[in-house]
């Protein structure tokens, strides 16, 4: 291979089984290589550097969240955008993701009353009860993402959301489903019917519920967003269930990924298990270094706003930009020894919660879940031990094991 091939052959990589097993060496070339260039495959500008996406993620001026994702739907044939006008429909409407001030700032007010730190600190009790149950459930060597990472996220969101416990095998069909088509480089027209099928399921038993709650309102997120659209002071329906959605897939989804990549890195990191065990005090350090090590969602993007110019090159409205997380949580220019998992890494400034107005409104809530579910492992076992290779999950937007064999004991 030549030393400095040209920028399509790094955007070959982009679209590689090599980004899903094993990114990291991709990215370390795109930011010696290529820190600012467009990606014919992914129809958008890529940022790769540490400062470069830090800077993005803030620019609220040139780029926008709004209306975003219709853009992934450029690269289909008429007929295709055509049978999804109901996924385009519910992607063109404004959530407290994809929105800008100053909608966004009054949707994030709303939803921040929601996640208040006292009400985040309240669920330790019961993330803690989660934890212990399903880890007692398991009586030998177990699939740690299937046991315990996927489901105690799920569940926490839907009595947060207030479903029924019975409905939770929907929440996470629905959450897997919608973000689905998201995965690639590319917009995949089959992915995309799935997707919009179970967004169509979700946004009908939303509905309902928000209605049940508007009738008789009850202690749970649902009422009080609801109790707000009734009363004219918040949300549209369209934008409750948009937010909805966004509170279901966004809590469940990284927060899955974090505590496999966290579990996973300090078993396999010689003597991580045994010092973070030793040493609890360094437990939000490492779920810190985990989010940072493996970001759980390892791209953003953004819509360009309006025609400027970004490190030398003209991004022209309307054309979008991907920021890719995972690359800038490792960038040498920024940490040192970045391909090292450090339990005890201090300071550390990684991006994987966002950065500027769109910081993650969840990010208290995956940290407490981490480092409560780590307590819980800590206190079932002196050690634990893989028993089976790492299985990575086949989306690239997101970075977490499919699967985790373990032995605690």
């Amino acid at each position: 291979m030549c030393a400095h091939p040209a920028p399509s052959a790094l955007d070959d990589l982009l679209v590689s089984p090599d980004l899903r097993v094993d990114p990291y060496p991709v990215y370390r070339r795109l930011r010696a290589e290529a820190p600012v260039f467009w990606s014919e495959h992914w129809q958008a500008w890529v940022l790769s550097r540490y400062d470069d996406v830090a800077a993005s993620l803030k620019d609220k001026d040139n780029l926008s969240n709004e209306n975003r994702q219709g853009l992934l739907f450029n690269s289909l044939s008429e007929p295709q955008r055509q049978e999804l006008a109901p996924l385009r429909h519910y992607f063109a409407q404004r959530d407290v993701i994809g929105s800008d001030p100053p909608d966004h700032t009054r949707m994030r007010a709303l939803v921040q009353k929601a996640f208040t730190p006292r009400t985040v600190t309240g669920l330790g009790p019961r993330i803690r009860q989660l934890a212990q149950d399903l880890l007692a459930a398991q009586t030998g060597p177990f699939d740690f993402v299937a046991e315990i990472a996927h489901p105690l996220p799920i569940i926490l969101i839907a009595e947060i959301l207030g479903a029924p416990a019975a409905d939770r095998p929907l929440f996470k069909r629905w959450s897997s489903d919608i973000l689905g088509f998201q995965g690639s480089g590319t917009t995949q027209y089959d992915l995309a019917m799935v997707s919009q099928r179970s967004l169509m399921e979700m946004f009908e038993y939303m509905s309902r519920l928000i209605d049940a709650r508007r009738a008789a309102p009850q202690d749970d997120i649902i009422s009080a967003l609801a109790l707000a659209e009734e009363a004219g002071r918040g949300f549209s329906r369209d934008e409750l269930l948009a937010t909805c959605n966004t509170i279901l897939t966004a809590g469940h989804e990284t927060t899955t990924n974090l505590l496999g990549s966290l579990v996973h890195q300090l078993v396999v990191t010689p003597g991580a298990w045994t010092r973070v065990r030793g040493h609890p005090e360094l437990i939000p350090s490492a779920v810190e270094e985990a989010l940072r090590y493996e970001a759980p969602k390892q791209r953003n993007f953004r819509r360009v706003k309006r025609t400027h110019r970004f490190q030398g090159r003209e991004f022209r409205e309307n054309q979008m930009v991907f920021q890719l997380i995972g690359s800038a949580n490792r960038d040498d220019a920024h940490f040192s020894q970045p391909d090292v998992f450090d339990p005890a890494r201090s300071p550390n400034e990684h991006l994987s919660f966002g950065s500027g107005i769109h910081f993650c409104l969840g990010a208290p809530l995956a940290r407490l879940e981490a480092q409560l579910v780590l307590e819980t492992l800590f206190r079932a076992g002196s050690r634990a031990e893989l028993l089976a290779p790492i299985r990575w999950q086949e989306r690239q937007q997101f970075r977490g094991p499919s699967e985790l064999q373990l032995s605690v004991a």
